[in-house]
């Protein structure tokens, strides 16, 4: 039969490293596609599944996350975080303070424009809906869980780590190196920061780098931000004109 459509689950590709494309589709009605390059790998449901898992149990036979497993980490911080892994040289366990920990904040400018501020968790967008001074977080873009309602994953959250406590499953508010900057958690964080009135401390889980490049610059990733934006409008508009030269005999 033909399949009606096709759902991208995944896209790993990259100019960089040594495979530039990395696509997992949902053949609605017919198979999953596994995309490499120009290699294609057609799975059914059960067989990619059963694939997944295998990738899974070698990922962690190998310990290429310092003795933790997969199943304790957030699956796209995993994949955001990915290109940094291979000079992961360990993970530590710490407490810090609460009031020391920065959440990265996203701020749309004319729905083309992301912009980024560093803000601490009590001033996030999490923590601020949640003592009922931010209903902005309900319209809050969300960057590794699309279309899921901003409140209803809060509160499911926050109802787990009512019951459950924290860390639970071994998940904990994730660091890189020298920053206080979660990395992921941030909900966990704000949560934590509810029930215990931004005072206190808490323990996290901080990854250690043999590399600079997974630091956070805001300032600089704003500067490239606004230069890409500006350099897409002059395109655009450039292309606008040479098209009006064009056809302008025609009107």
């Amino acid at each position: 039969m033909s399949n009606p459509g096709v759902i991208t689950l995944a896209n790993g590709s990259s100019n960089k490293g040594n495979i530039k494309r990395f696509v997992v589709e949902d053949n609605i009605g017919e198979s999953i596609h596994l995309h490499i390059d120009n290699m294609r790998v057609d799975f059914t449901i059960d067989e990619f599944l059963t694939f997944s898992e295998t990738i899974r149990e070698s990922l962690d036979s190998i310990d290429f996350l310092c003795g933790y497993k997969l199943s304790q980490f957030d699956e796209h911080f995993l994949k955001e975080c990915s290109s940094h892994l291979p000079r992961l040289k360990k993970i530590e366990i710490e407490e810090i303070e609460l009031s020391k920990l920065m959440c990265i904040v996203h701020s749309n400018y004319h729905s083309d424009l992301n912009l980024l501020k560093l803000v601490p968790v009590t001033h996030c967008p999490a923590y601020r809906f949640l003592t009922g001074s931010g209903k902005e977080f309900l319209e809050y873009g969300q960057y590794n869980y699309h279309h899921v309602n901003n409140e209803n994953r809060l509160l499911e959250i926050s109802e787990s780590v009512q019951k459950n406590g924290y860390p639970s499953d071994g998940r904990y508010i994730v660091l890189f190196n020298g920053q206080d900057v979660i990395r992921d958690g941030q909900h966990r964080a704000a949560i934590l920061a509810n029930l215990l009135k931004g005072k206190g401390t808490v323990k996290v889980m901080r990854f250690y780098f043999n590399e600079e490049k997974h630091l956070i610059h805001i300032h600089k990733s704003n500067i490239l931000a606004l230069i890409k934006w500006a350099a897409k409008k002059v395109y655009r508009s450039s292309r606008l004109r040479a098209f009006y030269k064009k056809f302008r005999g025609f009107l």
